[in-house]
């Protein structure tokens, strides 16, 4: 073993012994807790008559006539002017946050952002600071202190790690007050709500610099698109380099994406959802919830890692679909177990999660140390 496979390992050791290393595993065939199919579009098929093209990257023969009618579709779907695809929501905010924020620029970006808008904020020539996770008083005083260039201020809709909702409304209010360019990250709110799933923006009434769209949540494909002026999309196909250096998409993921957002019932799929999201609150309502009543993003805390593998063992045991999730990616103290509801999850199921998860911490002994916050 040489001198940098030794460090690798110790560095895997180290997390083995913390009880939060991470394996990849097949779950095929549980009950499905823990993917972000949240509208369940997974069941509407492929169209089957796609040719797929050789790869290319969009700016050689990448841009076939099928990306540029999804372009034209996802502009008109999210109601504004241009959209440009890129291949993954993380690709997205990497092409974003690197390449539009200019040296003497400023992003005020919340303390729990998606850990690719950070990343693409490391790679700007911006500074940025962190503000407390929704706090609105934090976010003024910061925008109160800065005096940059430019200053944007990047948050999520739908927090997955923490199952709430970003206050938009009084976000944008504050970014029109101080000059700031909001930016939202719709990759989990997407879908799951706004009329016809246009997105929790749209669903408030405001109209943010920049909308980033992921596919492979609740609309059941792949990639993503930003949303935004035709400016912005020229701006980023010349100097978004996770857009421009990077194969296309294939013809079959771009074909599935416009099948979905044409064919697709949002609202119905919605209300679904928000149906067994009742539930699930409905039977939970003995423990502490507090992120937004309406979030299909469920996130249970226990006592310490050694609990919540127990719970997670016991529930994959029992063939239901979940995942333990620990630091580095949340902070220790929100280390938990996260279940996504579905519009397909059948009553049934949300009762029986609920059972295995009382019958594991009763066989722990330990029935009062659940804590449930969502």
């Amino acid at each position: 073993m040489n001198n940098i496979e030794s460090i690798m390992k110790a560095q895997l050791d180290l997390r083995t012994e913390q009880l939060n290393i991470r394996t990849l595993e097949s779950h095929d065939g549980f009950t499905d807790f823990f993917s972000n199919d949240y509208l369940s579009l997974v069941e509407i098929p492929t169209p089957l008559h796609i040719i797929d093209k050789p790869g290319s990257s969009r700016l050689i023969s990448g841009t076939t006539p099928l990306f540029l009618k999804l372009e034209k579709k996802c502009a008109e779907f999210f109601d504004d002017e241009a959209a440009l695809a890129f291949n993954s929501g993380y690709d997205a905010n990497i092409g974003v946050f690197s390449s539009i924020p200019q040296r003497g620029d400023m992003i005020l970006y919340d303390e729990s952002s998606h850990a690719s808008m950070i990343d693409g904020m490391r790679l700007s020539l911006a500074r940025r600071r962190s503000f407390k996770h929704n706090d609105l008083a934090d976010l003024e005083r910061k925008l109160h202190q800065q005096s940059s260039n430019n200053c944007f201020v990047a948050v999520e809709g739908l927090y997955s790690m923490d199952g709430d909702l970003a206050p938009l409304k009084e976000m944008q209010k504050l970014c029109d007050e101080y000059g700031a360019f909001l930016i939202v990250d719709e990759a989990h709110s997407g879908g799951v709500y706004g009329p016809e799933g246009k997105g929790y923006a749209k669903a408030q009434g405001i109209h943010p610099f920049l909308r980033i769209f992921t596919f492979g949540k609740a609309f059941s494909s792949h990639g993503a698109c930003v949303i935004g002026s035709q400016i912005t999309k020229d701006y980023l196909t010349n100097f978004a380099r996770s857009f421009i250096y990077t194969t296309a998409l294939s013809e079959f993921t771009v074909a599935r994406t416009l099948h979905i957002l044409e064919n697709a019932d949002f609202n119905k799929q919605q209300t679904l959802l928000q149906k067994n999201i009742n539930h699930f609150n409905k039977i939970f309502s003995s423990f502490i919830l507090t992120s937004d009543e309406r979030s299909p993003i469920k996130i249970l805390r226990l006592k310490d890692r050694k609990e919540i593998r127990a719970v997670e063992k016991e529930l994959h045991n029992q063939r239901f679909g979940t995942v333990a999730v620990f630091s580095p990616a949340v902070p220790k103290e929100k280390e938990c177990l996260r279940f996504s509801i579905h519009s397909y999850n059948s009553i049934e199921e949300i009762d029986k999660l609920y059972a295995v998860i009382q019958g594991s911490l009763q066989a722990e002994n330990k029935p009062k140390a659940l804590e449930i916050k969502l």
